[in-house]
């Protein structure tokens, strides 16, 4: 049997030229998502341009010059770093009650005290250094005592027990490969002697994380801090770890042998990203990230969309009620400014309120749309619970970080049934004519 220009083939193809069209204002929407994204990050910056940015810290180094002398009697010098044998690190991390707040954005802010304390063994370092050649001179004279500290405008204060080593203040030094706060060695100390103890305490402030490097030949951290939802997805893991509701506690052990880089090295032989690379820490992760949730939402806006349509297209047939391509249209327009209101709301109630008012708004708009589509109020109040268990749906695939896909799939497999099992006496090349 033939197919006309009336036919149900033809509309379906309208309907789906309507769809590819909704396209555009989809992906204006994901451009705004980006955009606000972007500007979050932005309030971020600016927060911890005045507060104190993601901190690095570690325990005390030791930056000594060596002089080479060649064959042709040349001398050259460069700094020698050398790793203390044992650092320990006692955080306490404190998450500020009141936010700082900057237009619509709320970033957290920290401080902490870090108590650091450990050895140097300079003089098996020299030993080992020097082991067989007589070239090479150690000016421990001329030595600086280094503090990594990664942003050093979140410095607070460090208490002068730790300052024993040093003939001087700290000040920022460039001359190592991630930001350091360096004086020098006071003279007539007994580093070059014997085992020598270090002990200090940081007060520093951040946002964002606080990351550890492990210097020593052998670095221990314990940390504890007042936020729920900690991450420590970056470098080592914790040997230990608990997490309250309120609170959480992680203890790190890491070996010289764990790292890419040894325990001294002459200036130059490490890098900057060797270094990073072997941070870790703790992030203060924020779960009810709404640009991240309103980015997932916008992602299945396309199949929500075509999903919307063909239950409509398929109620036509069902209720042998025929629905115009603009009213189509109107109906992807609908489902579009969800996403929009969701991301406006979201920024001023937070995402679950949101998400519950937007959904409401749209499941009630459509369910009085279709009644009157439809000339039912039955058709319109199913259609508007069916929407309303649509986007409970997506509220899952949303949040959902471990059973997303399951859900998803649970949830199309189900509509699908649902459409074929609805749709399984029709005869298709009656409906055609």
């Amino acid at each position: 049997m033939g197919w006309d220009s009336g036919s149900s083939i033809r509309k379906a193809a309208v309907i789906s030229a309507v769809a590819l069209l909704l396209l555009i204002p989809m992906t204006m929407l994901r451009g705004l998502v980006s955009e606000r994204t972007v500007m979050r990050e932005q309030a971020v910056e600016t927060v911890a341009r005045g507060w104190g940015g993601r901190q690095l810290i570690a325990a005390p180094i030791l930056a000594i010059p060596v002089t080479t002398t060649g064959s042709d009697g040349t001398a050259r010098t460069c700094d020698w770093y050398v790793m203390p044998h044992s650092a320990d690190l006692d955080v306490e991390l404190t998450v500020q009650k009141e936010r700082r707040r900057l237009g619509v954005y709320e970033i957290p802010v920290y401080t902490a005290r870090a108590h650091i304390t450990g050895t140097f063994n300079l003089p098996a370092e020299i030993a080992a250094l020097t082991s067989g050649d007589q070239s090479l001179t150690v000016q421990v004279e001329r030595g600086r005592l280094l503090l990594p500290v990664g942003d050093p405008r979140g410095l607070r204060g460090i208490e002068p027990a730790g300052l024993q080593l040093a003939s001087g203040p700290l000040e920022p030094w460039g001359g190592f490969p991630v930001p350091v706060l360096a004086a020098p060695l006071r003279s007539g100390t007994e580093l070059a002697r014997g085992a020598t103890a270090f002990d200090l305490t940081l007060q520093i402030a951040g946002t964002e994380s606080l990351w550890f490097l492990p210097l020593a030949h052998l670095s221990r951290v314990n940390i504890r801090g007042n936020w729920p939802d900690p991450g420590f997805t970056h470098g080592y893991l914790p040997g230990e770890r608990s997490l309250l509701p309120d609170r959480f506690t992680a203890a790190w052990q890491v070996l010289d042998l764990n790292r890419s880089f040894g325990s001294r090295w002459l200036a130059g032989a490490v890098s900057a990203n060797q270094l990073r690379d072997s941070a870790f820490g703790v992030d203060l992760v924020q779960p009810v990230d709404l640009y991240q949730r309103a980015e997932r939402a916008v992602k299945y806006a396309e199949l929500f969309i075509g999903l919307s349509f063909l239950t409509l297209f398929l109620c036509e047939h069902l209720l042998h009620r025929a629905v115009h391509p603009i009213q189509y249209a109107l109906l992807g327009l609908a489902l579009g400014t969800f996403f929009l209101l969701l991301l406006a709301l979201a920024e001023q109630t937070g995402f679950l309120c949101a998400y519950v008012l937007a959904a409401t708004a749209l499941s009630l708009l459509l369910g009085c749309y279709l009644a009157g589509a439809f000339a039912s109020r039955t058709a319109g109040a199913a259609s508007g619970a069916s929407f309303a268990a649509v986007y409970a749906l997506l509220y899952l695939l949303v949040t959902s970080e471990d059973y997303a896909l399951l859900a998803g799939t649970l949830g199309l497999f189900a509509m699908l049934a649902a459409a074929m099992v609805l749709t399984r006496k029709i005869d298709w090349y009656e409906t055609a004519k």
